[in-house]
């Protein structure tokens, strides 16, 4: 299921909402910073990343256009994690404190945002799947063949390379590696961005 900017729009109320844009190297919160909205990705990119107690930062997820993010947020009282802005990216602001007051109010609302959730879960456990499969060659491939549609499966490449390696946990030069394997063994055709995956 895709939820658009439509789709929100007609769900959330235009008194909890507002469009703003943000320029790269931005942050749209910081980590332990007060909750005080969740955020729709329209357009660019952005990292959540986490500070770690020994110094360290790992990147948690990488969204991109279509994804909300920080909604577990809605019930809690910090942020978990800074939200750093890849690239310039345009951004639905949809305010806690009136969304959940709505919420508790309307029961098409909470339905529709716990279907987004439900959605999210499921992706999310997508990835933690492919992450424990061990060969990079069979990761990529089971990435590929999650964001393929057709016959014979095509995928349009709308991110990097690099980006989809840090998704699935390897590096860029291992997924580089993996994919001219992929392609050598006449599993994938890859033409430009578009990858068509053949056996």
């Amino acid at each position: 299921m895709q939820f658009t900017l439509e789709d929100w729009k007609q769900a959330i109320p235009a008194s909890c909402r507002m469009i703003t844009d943000y320029p790269s190297s931005t942050f749209l919160f910081r980590q332990q910073e007060p909750v005080v909205a969740i955020y729709l990705l329209i357009s660019g990119q952005v990292r959540l990343l986490r500070h770690l107690e020994d110094g360290s930062v790992v990147t948690l997820h990488i969204a991109r256009h279509g994804e909300t993010l920080a909604e577990a947020a809605l019930f809690a009282s910090h942020y978990h994690c800074d939200a750093r802005v890849d690239s310039a990216a345009r951004v639905m602001v949809i305010d806690k404190a009136p969304l959940l007051d709505r919420m508790s109010r309307s029961p098409e609302l909470s339905l529709y945002l716990t279907q987004v959730l439900a959605h999210q879960v499921r992706h999310l456990r997508s990835m933690l799947t492919l992450r424990n499969i061990r060969t990079a060659d069979a990761r990529l491939c089971a990435w590929l063949r999650l964001h393929a549609r057709g016959a014979p499966p095509v995928i349009d490449m709308d991110q990097t390379w690099k980006t989809v390696a840090e998704e699935i946990g390897l590096t860029h030069e291992v997924i580089y590696r993996a994919l001219a394997s992929l392609q050598k063994q006449g599993r994938i055709k890859r033409d430009g961005s578009r990858v068509t995956l053949l056996g």
